[in-house]
């Protein structure tokens, strides 16, 4: 918080500062920590027992999803909708918060704060991570809660996360954890098979206690551990588990064992898999869940591919017969509306939004029939310009060549509002090449942070609100010609009449789906810019993902447009000095800064390392960030009691998180 005291000169103004300090620093209120406590006599946690309990509501809460690939097997499920069906069986070792930071002390808990609230979370696990500067490695020490059971009452020890690990990091394995590929001491030894019987950088203390040791460090080695604690009894071979004589529960180099029930899921989580019948899978509450027992008893996920297509139909036909017809137009709204389904993730187009809040008696996205809140997913898009092909003289890395750069980026960070058109209220523009709600990000109430290129505009007024739009484009044009001269362009009565050496007059930029990309306006608005002004900006579509990413690899390209998941690597270094060098920074001097954001440091000092390396990006002008997709999720307020939904949603915290809090109504 900012304050400026010399403003400060009346009592009043004092009294107001003193308390908004105070609000600033408030003291956060841990919740009691979570016990098991069942609600109904349990068999052991027997798998056949009903989930219903005391003051549970007998209505199930419906989720929908695409299509099922019925592999609901924590080591075989690979498809977004198969790891949701597995999830809610599950429990995960390591977790983190709404902000993707790390919970690194589960069993008592952690207080986190998100846009102003107070936040505990709990897991089944503490880690402790030391890091020996001297030998250069890293251990994690793992230490289990003792109280924790499976749904079928066996109880939750070390060594069924020892017979996970082992199964993740075998090579048999192919599914989506990266565990295996992490530097772990003795892992690649043991991987090929070179007479090691154990990975040597795993130790088993006791009975809830464990060690894993790696070579150097690494940011990603903590996120690779947030795994399911799966049953070994179950999913192993109890009879072919003994630590001490290097067996793990299964024949190394084949967990096809492992994966061979693929259909009944069985761990720690909330719900207990019952059966998969007509394309749903249904489920029942396990009572002796850590958490507490959920408050309702049974859950269903339902495949909704089928069913919206056949709704859709409907829809087109109804829409031909009566154009100006009441029938709402979007088909999961509909759905909701009839209480086909009670969840839906999906993504709202322009049309989409306007008849979601038709459904709503307030005529808002969230009513009395349908809420609906926005998830940013942590995938955005960006231009990417290259240096070594967009710069002035021969310098890639000098000022004229930067400003030359930061003559296109202006542009396009100027007419990034177009996408508000495109999305309403789903559009997520942002400023850094990060999730906008990644600890990592800088959000406008922090020092530092600037609206990226448009906050170094050479003096040109944007979006002052009394500017007309031909204003602004005026100035837009202004700020790109005053870039444009100091990079060695001869600008005459605003046309640039040459280019300096080493530079061009006409510049391309890759593109794939042309005018169906949300990017297109934004992208043909900087193009008409350029071209008002005497250069060219050429749009290349292309038609494949093989074509575009020849094009790029290719290392003459210019200008494109790109997809960064930075929920599977968000590592600057990786992004940045990559081995295709697709932004021409190899040999910048940047690496050294990038490198550092990976080693063992303090979280504030780490969050300053970022900020720094975004403004080193955003000085070499070679991304510009443009917007975070969202998918909305879509809730029924008709039969969920919303005020039991899990608050402030990310990608990087679920609504299921929670979900043994949400009642019916």
């Amino acid at each position: 918080m900012r304050v400026n005291w010399k403003k400060a000169i009346t009592a009043v103004m004092i009294f107001s500062i003193l308390i908004s300090m105070a609000g600033c620093s408030h003291k956060q209120e841990k919740t009691p920590k979570p016990k098991p406590q069942p609600t109904v006599v349990v068999n052991n946690g027997n798998a056949d027992a009903k989930g219903s309990g005391d003051g549970q509501s007998d209505v199930p809460l419906v989720i929908g999803c695409d299509k099922l690939s019925k592999k609901f097997n924590p080591f075989a499920a690979q498809s977004e909708d198969d790891e949701l069906a597995v999830k809610l069986t599950q429990l995960y070792l390591v977790s983190n918060d709404r902000m993707g930071r790390i919970i690194y002390n589960g069993i008592d808990g952690e207080v986190k704060t998100y846009k102003g609230r107070d936040y505990t979370y709990y897991g089944p696990a503490d880690v402790k991570v030391k890091y020996n500067k001297k030998k250069d490695e890293t251990i994690y020490s793992i230490t289990l809660r003792n109280d924790i059971n499976f749904s079928d009452g066996e109880p939750v020890t070390i060594d069924d996360i020892l017979f996970t690990v082992y199964a993740l990091c075998d090579s048999d394995y192919s599914g989506n954890s990266d565990l295996g590929r992490q530097n772990i001491k003795g892992l690649l030894k043991y991987q090929k098979n070179k007479k090691v019987k154990k990975i040597s950088g795993i130790s088993r203390i006791n009975k809830y206690m464990m060690s894993i040791t790696t070579n150097g460090y690494s940011a990603s080695m903590i996120k690779s551990l947030q795994i399911p604690i799966c049953p070994l009894h179950y999913y192993g071979d109890i009879e072919k588990y003994n630590y001490i004589k290097n067996r793990f529960g299964f024949k190394k180099g084949d967990i096809s064992t492992i994966c061979a029930n693929k259909s009944s899921p069985i761990g720690a989580g909330p719900y207990r898999f019952v059966k998969y019948e007509n394309k749903i899978i249904y489920y029942t509450s396990n009572e002796i869940y850590y958490k507490g027992c959920p408050k309702i008893a049974y859950v269903q996920i339902k495949e909704m591919r089928e069913i919206l297509n056949k709704t859709q139909e409907k829809i087109d036909r109804a829409a031909k017969e009566e154009p100006e017809g009441t029938l709402n137009r979007n088909a999961v709204a509909l759905e909701m509306t009839e209480g086909t389904v009670d969840v839906f993730n999906t993504i709202l187009s322009k049309e989409d939004i306007y008849w979601v809040t038709s459904v709503n008696s307030n005529e808002k996205l969230s009513g009395n029939k349908i809420s609906t809140s926005f998830v940013p997913t942590g995938i955005y898009q960006y231009i990417g310009i290259n240096a070594n092909n967009v710069k002035s003289e021969k310098d890639a890395y000098s000022k004229k060549s930067r400003n030359l750069r930061k003559a296109f980026a202006t542009a396009f960070s100027a007419f990034k509002s177009s996408l508000y058109d495109y999305y309403l209220d789903g559009t997520c523009i942002i400023q850094y090449p990060v999730s906008s709600v990644s600890w990592l990000s800088v959000n406008e109430n922090e020092d530092g942070y600037s609206e990226t290129y448009n906050s170094d505009m050479n003096g040109y007024a944007l979006y002052n609100k009394d500017t007309s739009a031909e204003e602004k484009y005026e100035n837009v044009k202004m700020a790109v010609l005053s870039y444009l001269e100091a990079a060695g362009y001869t600008v005459n009565d605003k046309i640039v009449i040459s280019a300096p050496k080493g530079a061009k007059m006409s510049y391309s930029i890759i593109m794939t789906d042309r005018e169906d990309s949300p990017l297109y306006e934004m992208v043909s608005q900087t193009s008409s810019l350029f071209r008002d002004i005497g250069m060219n900006l050429r749009i290349v579509p292309v038609n494949s993902e093989r074509q575009y990413k020849n094009k790029l690899s290719s290392g003459r390209h210019q200008l494109w447009i790109g997809q960064y998941d930075t929920n599977k690597e968000d590592s600057l270094y990786v992004k940045y000095l990559n081995r295709n060098d697709i932004f021409g920074l190899v040999k910048s001097n940047i690496g050294g800064l990038l490198r550092r954001t990976e080693k063992p440091i303090k979280d504030n000092r780490l969050k300053k390392l970022y900020k720094r390396s975004y403004q080193k990006i955003f000085n070499m002008a070679v991304e510009v960030p443009v917007y975070e997709q969202q998918t909305a999720m879509m809730y029924s307020s008709a039969r969920i009691d919303i005020d039991t939904m899990t608050k402030d949603v990310t990608g990087y915290y679920s609504w299921i998180n929670e979900i043994e809090s949400i009642q019916m109504k």
